[in-house]
């Protein structure tokens, strides 16, 4: 305990002074000594950045090209030094004189192509097996545009009462040649909003799978058409006679039709606009009875149903 106590009373403020110039020439002795090794020559592995030159107008990149090279070098500790804080690393450059053609390239063929350009090393021996690549073509089509409307979506009760328009009418894409030959000579264009209840008009994007390697011309197209609530109706409707003999008796003189009708066309449904027979030819002898049809109604109604399925016919003894 008594050791420990001598130890403390010997940290006095006039002594820590002296701490701080032993702690300073530490850091000296520790700095030459770094600044002079870096004065010496060293061998080491490194990433090595590298760039793949080539016609970026005519073909492109559909994959991220490898971005360093691993090698074994020789050189000053200095260049080694600012190598790996990558200060002022001028890429090796790659050439490519067939780019689509050229999917790897082995290692052992880099260092005659390299070893030039490494001004502030001696290349020893490259690390790296083969760098892949994946460069195609690039090359422009024109595709028609056309709206996916099975693909919208309506809010319930709600229907498309329009024709549906775009424009433009197509799209001029560029981007690899192998991903726009195989795609179809039209383009459908969903509508991504949901569930909707009024009418619209919209500008769409064109969305494609691999869009990022694709550029479009135009982005996007306008598109419009009206939506409208339909509502339940019901409607009687007189049954017209078809090929009844003289000793017919009776049978119902109508039917009810049901159908679903855009809101703010109730009105405009009167009978007249149907025609409803029973063709006493097509009678069913066993139970003598008809299947009704409608063979007229309004093209802007739905879901058109007969209330009855088929019809009693009493005739004369």
């Amino acid at each position: 305990m008594s050791r420990i106590s001598d130890i403390v009373k010997s940290l006095k403020p006039e002594s820590y002074g002296h701490i701080r110039v032993i702690v300073l020439c530490v850091f000296a002795a520790t700095t030459f000594w770094f600044l002079n090794s870096l004065n010496e020559n060293y061998s080491t592995t490194l990433k090595y950045p590298i760039k793949f030159m080539y016609d970026e107008e005519s073909y492109m990149a559909v994959e991220k090209l490898p971005e360093n090279v691993q090698l074994n070098v020789s050189g000053l500790g200095w260049n080694l030094f600012r190598n790996s804080l990558g200060i002022k690393v001028t890429p090796l450059e790659i050439p490519l004189e067939t780019p689509a053609d050229d999917k790897r390239i082995v290692g052992a063929s880099l260092p005659g192509l390299i070893s030039e350009q490494l001004n502030e090393f001696q290349l020893n021996y490259v690390l790296t097996d083969t760098l892949y690549v994946n460069i195609e073509r690039r090359i422009s089509r024109t595709f028609l545009l056309a709206i996916d409307s099975a693909g919208i979506s309506l809010d319930n009760n709600y229907r498309v009462v329009s024709p549906i328009t775009y424009e433009p009418d197509s799209v001029l894409l560029q981007g690899p040649e192998n991903i726009l030959s195989a795609m179809s000579d039209t383009i459908y264009v969903k509508i991504p909003q949901e569930e909707l209840d009024e009418s619209y008009n919209e500008d769409v994007p064109i969305s494609l799978a691999q869009s990022s390697l694709i550029h479009k011309n135009p982005p996007a197209i306008r598109v419009s058409f009206e939506v409208e609530e339909f509502v339940n109706n019901k409607l009687t409707v007189p049954l017209e006679l078809v090929n009844f003999p003289e000793n017919f008796t009776g049978t119902k003189s109508s039917i009810e039709v049901n159908y679903r009708v855009a809101r703010s066309r109730q009105e405009d449904v009167t009978p007249e606009y149907f025609e409803a027979v029973i063709n006493f030819r097509k009678m069913d002898k066993q139970d003598s009875t008809i299947l009704p049809v409608l063979r007229a109604y309004p093209d802007y109604i739905k879901d058109v149903k007969i209330d009855t399925a088929r019809v009693k016919v009493l005739l004369n003894e």
